[in-house]
């Protein structure tokens, strides 16, 4: 079993399924240093400060439309944020709104954020899928199942095995990844969206996630059974070559992620004297200064992955399929919904950003101890 370090690069949200509401489940506030903070609201605590007898109060005001901090305020004033939030988190968005919503970050029975293992073997996953299908130009021919729709599942299939049993990736165990030592924030996603009669920052669908910060790290044991699939092989799909050892595993993943960032980069300038925003500059500065920490990884001992939510297609599916022949016919319409109404569009035509442009849920994976 090795020992992995993973820092956070960017912030990450990996959703808990849970979205709170503004004035009800979260409010704003300051710190002692001025900063914007937000609390999660705890409703035992609230009750412990404002009394039993004003429950019915408390919920009336809401339905009313005050928010829980101002209750808090009419029946203990000297209260402070602390005394009734589950937790303190930084607020980055530039505003909150009385109509925003908070998408929480996952956390487990202890209250500390982390990153399940689930979710970077899946990431492992798809850079591994990308590089398998990289050396095949035969696949599109598998794009579609018996019912006529399209998906990679059937290409998964061929290259890591028809069912759980025979999947080649259940021999690779990856632990939770559990953080904490940093703090968490919230901010707030918006578009980098390609239009032709607007400006490409699109603020129109924004919202709330809850995330890690950067710069945070964790430890968490991952393992390449090598000597059980030896024993199963028979039985399992043929282990990809980079699956064979942990080294070679990082390479494949770096160059992935290499290779992704850097199509980004030639991608938007091409597009970069369309925008009048000037936030293109910004996401290339972005991109580039990943690009970076992806080239300076120690070979066969480091890696750039991306996990989690918030950072559109090509990134969550490691745009595998953009070499396709039939990627416009076949991709793009099942990928984009209303595709007829975008076909002058490239597709993606928009990526999901921070409002500072930076791309959500990038990490450096380190080997600690092998």
């Amino acid at each position: 079993m090795s020992q992995i370090t993973i820092k956070t690069l960017t912030s990450v949200h990996i959703g808990s399924g849970e979205t709170f509401q503004y004035g009800n489940d979260f409010v704003r506030g300051k710190d002692a240093d001025g900063d914007s903070i937000i609390g999660i609201v705890e409703p035992k605590q609230v009750l412990a400060l404002i009394g039993e007898k004003n429950l019915d109060a408390w919920v009336t005001a809401i339905d009313g439309g005050r928010s829980t901090d101002q209750i808090v305020k009419q029946y203990a004033p000297s209260a402070k944020l602390e005394q009734y939030s589950r937790r303190i988190i930084l607020s980055w968005a530039n505003e909150i709104k009385p109509t925003d919503t908070l998408k929480e970050y996952i956390h487990d029975g202890l209250g500390r954020p982390y990153i399940p293992g689930s979710s970077i073997k899946g990431a492992i996953r798809t850079a591994v899928l990308a590089s398998c299908c990289k050396e095949r130009d035969d696949l599109e021919q598998y794009a579609r199942n018996k019912s006529g729709k399209v998906t990679a599942k059937i290409i998964e299939q061929k290259f890591f095995g028809k069912d759980a049993n025979s999947d080649v990736f259940r021999f690779l165990h990856v632990g939770d990844a559990f953080f904490g030592k940093n703090y968490e924030a919230a901010v707030r996603m918006v578009n980098i969206n390609e239009r032709e009669k607007a400006g490409f920052w699109d603020m129109t669908k924004s919202q709330l996630l809850e995330v890690l910060s950067p710069d945070d790290e964790a430890i968490f044991e991952l393992r390449l059974k090598t000597e059980l699939y030896e024993r199963a092989k028979v039985a399992t799909a043929l282990l990809p070559e980079c699956m064979h050892t942990l080294p070679e595993l990082f390479q494949t993943i770096n160059q992935y992620t290499k290779n992704l960032i850097k199509q980004e980069i030639s991608y938007w300038m091409e597009r970069q004297d369309k925008d009048d925003s000037g936030k293109v500059d910004d996401y290339l500065e972005r991109m580039r200064q990943l690009l970076a920490e992806v080239e300076q990884c120690q070979p066969d001992k480091e890696c750039v992955l991306r996990v989690g939510a918030g950072s559109g297609w090509r990134f969550i599916t490691g745009a595998w399929t953009e070499n396709w022949r039939t990627f416009e016919t076949t991709v793009v319409p099942a990928a984009r919904r209303n595709n007829q109404k975008y076909t002058q569009f490239h597709f993606p035509k928009t990526r999901r950003v921070d409002e500072e442009c930076d791309v959500l849920g990038f990490v450096k994976l380190s080997i600690l101890t092998e």
